[in-house]
């Protein structure tokens, strides 16, 4: 096995000795789907983490106890796994045990992966920027969800809803915050080759950070499309 897959299985044994010590408790939301470590689910969560790309703390318990056939310790391949994490995956792998010999296994494992998230501390009226300082951290399974917000601090997001308190945010919750307002002066900075021209304009749309937005020149009164890039400021390439 290579040392990038002994590194991450480190880590998942450790995560699963931790949750040990916690009583057993449904997989829905209690973040303990191994209750004890497992050489084969420390392996396999090793693997999947990487076969992913997992942000967060993959946890695998078996939905179908493992193939009475399967050699406990043996070094393990995925074959096959399912096209995308979901709270239960079917993985087919290749066992090589101490002897050398081969077999294949088809699995079937329940699946959480363990994320932080925002919950409401106080309740919010629409329109407001969301402030990670206002808001309480909490853990969330994100693969059942998975509309939830991971506790980023550099999104910039205002809430699109009014919202009580103890709700854990989600994408419908929010929408980007504009940076440039419809009928907003701006700056516009056109650039051509070498030569770099400021201009000023108004926004005909609300436009977040990285999003196009129509920008009329007071002048000339022609219209054309600039991208976003900070307060009140967009770029433009000719």
């Amino acid at each position: 096995m290579s040392r990038r897959y002994l590194v991450l299985g480190l880590f998942c044994a450790l995560a699963t000795l931790g949750q040990a010590q916690v009583p057993a408790a449904p997989a829905s939301g209690s973040g303990t789907a191994a209750s004890a470590p497992d050489p084969w689910l420390e392996t396999l969560c090793a693997l999947l983490t990487d076969r992913y790309q997992v942000t967060g703390q993959l946890n695998l318990a078996w939905n179908r106890p493992r193939p009475a056939t399967a050699p406990v310790d043996a070094d393990l391949v995925v074959v096959t796994a399912s096209a995308e994490l979901a709270p239960q995956i079917l993985v087919t792998v290749r066992a090589t045990d101490s002897a050398g010999v081969k077999s294949e296994h088809m699995l079937v494992l329940r699946a959480e992966l363990w994320r932080d998230g925002w919950m409401v501390r106080d309740p919010v009226t629409a329109g407001s920027r969301l402030d990670p300082l206002a808001l309480d951290p909490r853990r969330f399974d994100a693969l059942r969800e998975r509309d939830s917000i991971p506790a980023d601090p550099k999104l910039d997001l205002n809430f699109a809803r009014n919202m009580p308190m103890g709700r854990l945010v989600a994408w419908r919750d929010v929408v980007r915050r504009p940076l440039v307002r419809r009928g907003q002066a701006m700056e516009v900075i056109a650039t051509s080759g070498a030569l770099t021209v400021t201009l000023n304009g108004i926004a005909l749309n609300d436009a977040a950070s990285g999003e196009s937005v129509r920008v009329r020149n007071p002048d000339s009164k022609k219209e054309f499309v600039a991208q976003v890039v900070s307060e009140s400021r967009a770029t433009i390439r000719f």
